[in-house]
Protein backbone atom coordinates (compact mmCIF):
# COMPACT_ATOMS: atom_id res chain seq x y z
CA UNK A 1 0.00 0.00 0.00
CA UNK A 2 1.52 3.53 -0.71
CA UNK A 3 0.27 7.10 0.88
CA UNK A 4 0.25 9.68 -1.37
CA UNK A 5 2.04 13.47 -0.20
CA UNK A 6 -0.55 16.21 -1.83
CA UNK A 7 2.16 18.70 -3.40
CA UNK A 8 3.52 17.47 -6.96
CA UNK A 9 7.19 17.94 -7.21
CA UNK A 10 9.38 17.97 -10.73
CA UNK A 11 10.59 14.16 -11.15
CA UNK A 12 14.17 15.04 -10.97
CA UNK A 13 13.60 15.99 -7.40
CA UNK A 14 12.70 12.43 -6.22
CA UNK A 15 15.78 10.35 -4.51
CA UNK A 16 17.13 7.01 -6.57
CA UNK A 17 14.56 4.41 -5.53
CA UNK A 18 11.76 6.69 -4.70
CA UNK A 19 8.59 5.98 -6.41
CA UNK A 20 5.90 9.18 -7.40
CA UNK A 21 2.80 8.76 -9.62
CA UNK A 22 2.58 11.37 -12.61
CA UNK A 23 0.28 14.15 -12.39
CA UNK A 24 1.09 16.40 -14.91
CA UNK A 25 3.30 17.61 -17.57
CA UNK A 26 4.25 21.01 -18.90
CA UNK A 27 5.33 20.58 -22.54
CA UNK A 28 3.88 20.39 -26.12
CA UNK A 29 1.91 17.99 -27.87
CA UNK A 30 5.56 16.24 -29.03
CA UNK A 31 6.36 15.72 -26.08
CA UNK A 32 3.97 14.80 -23.98
CA UNK A 33 3.20 11.87 -27.15
CA UNK A 34 6.86 10.60 -26.75
CA UNK A 35 6.46 9.97 -23.17
CA UNK A 36 3.17 8.88 -23.37
CA UNK A 37 4.70 5.93 -25.97
CA UNK A 38 6.94 5.53 -23.38
CA UNK A 39 4.36 4.68 -20.91
CA UNK A 40 5.01 7.94 -19.06
CA UNK A 41 1.12 9.74 -19.08
CA UNK A 42 -0.50 11.09 -15.76
CA UNK A 43 -1.55 8.30 -13.50
CA UNK A 44 1.93 6.35 -14.15
CA UNK A 45 3.82 5.18 -11.20
CA UNK A 46 7.78 6.08 -12.40
CA UNK A 47 10.70 5.21 -9.95
CA UNK A 48 14.16 7.12 -9.75
CA UNK A 49 16.97 4.65 -10.47
CA UNK A 50 19.81 7.31 -10.92
CA UNK A 51 19.83 10.81 -11.68
CA UNK A 52 23.61 11.02 -10.77
CA UNK A 53 25.04 12.23 -14.47
CA UNK A 54 23.28 12.81 -17.38
CA UNK A 55 20.18 11.85 -18.29
CA UNK A 56 18.05 10.45 -15.71
CA UNK A 57 16.66 6.95 -15.18
CA UNK A 58 13.35 5.58 -14.59
CA UNK A 59 11.50 2.62 -14.62
CA UNK A 60 7.95 2.49 -15.51
CA UNK A 61 5.80 -0.79 -15.47
CA UNK A 62 9.57 -2.51 -14.60
CA UNK A 63 10.94 -1.02 -18.06
CA UNK A 64 14.01 1.27 -17.11
CA UNK A 65 13.98 4.52 -19.62
CA UNK A 66 16.89 6.80 -19.67
CA UNK A 67 15.35 10.37 -20.03
CA UNK A 68 16.83 13.91 -20.84
CA UNK A 69 17.40 16.32 -17.31
CA UNK A 70 15.03 18.72 -19.51
CA UNK A 71 12.51 17.04 -19.99
CA UNK A 72 12.25 15.02 -16.30
CA UNK A 73 12.62 18.13 -15.01
CA UNK A 74 8.80 18.93 -16.79
CA UNK A 75 7.38 15.97 -15.25
CA UNK A 76 5.72 16.73 -12.23
CA UNK A 77 4.99 13.40 -9.57
CA UNK A 78 3.05 13.15 -6.56
CA UNK A 79 5.31 11.12 -4.30
CA UNK A 80 3.93 8.37 -3.11
CA UNK A 81 5.62 6.40 0.14
CA UNK A 82 4.94 2.89 1.63
CA UNK A 83 3.22 2.68 5.00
Amino acid sequence: MYANDSTPISLIMLNPGEEGQVVYIHGGWGILRRLAELGIYPGAIVRMENKSWGPVVVSVAGIRIAIGRGVASRIYVRPLRRR
